[in-house]
């Protein structure tokens, strides 16, 4: 009469959610925006540092030109779909 302990059951894997093609292309352009916007505001940045030290028109520039080139990378995306 020797009581072996009993095993947990395993859990139950749990599949991961579907995730649609039209939000994976969201998350994609909100990611272009940040990284593509954020690069150009730290170039400007850098430019207005060590160029046109008292303007701040690069700054706003490299924004700008950041977030129209992410922009356009979201065009094509939701035409490609």
């Amino acid at each position: 009469m020797s009581h072996e302990p009993q095993k947990p059951a395993k859990p139950a894997v749990k599949e991961p959610p579907v995730v649609s093609e039209e939000t994976r292309t969201k998350d994609k352009c909100l990611a272009d925006f940040c990284l593509k916007g954020g690069s150009g505001l730290i170039i400007g940045s850098a430019v207005t540092l060590f160029f046109t030290r008292p303007q701040t028109y690069p700054i706003w520039l490299g924004l700008g030109v950041g977030m129209g080139v992410a922009y356009d990378c979201c065009q094509a995306r939701w035409n490609q779909q």
